[in-house]
């Protein structure tokens, strides 16, 4: 059995969509690299996880996609300010 739905794209509404979209993607990358203004110069997992608004997996995340942690002492992680934002840029700069 075939059945056959008529279908009505609005070209303007998608295309505002898509610029809806695109925006908020743009706006939450901005409001990353802003965040890293506020870190200390090396800040620890939690200070970097609480300015920008991250959790433990999102950290892994970025650690497994290449962003270099400094490990200071049995249970000291931190992590380069500048070392951060070159991270945030080079994967996630529109």
């Amino acid at each position: 059995m075939e059945v056959t739905v008529p279908i009505k794209i609005e070209a303007k509404e998608v295309a505002n969509e898509i610029v809806s979209q695109a925006l908020k993607a743009f706006d939450t990358r901005m409001n990353l690299m802003t965040d890293t203004y506020d870190l200390p110069p090396y800040p620890t997992q939690e200070q970097l996880k609480q300015s920008l608004g991250i959790g433990q997996d999102r950290l892994n995340k970025w650690i497994a996609m290449g962003l270099k942690k400094q490990i200071w002492s049995i249970g000291s992680i931190r992590f380069d300010r500048e070392e951060v934002r070159r991270f945030l840029k080079e994967n996630f700069e529109i």
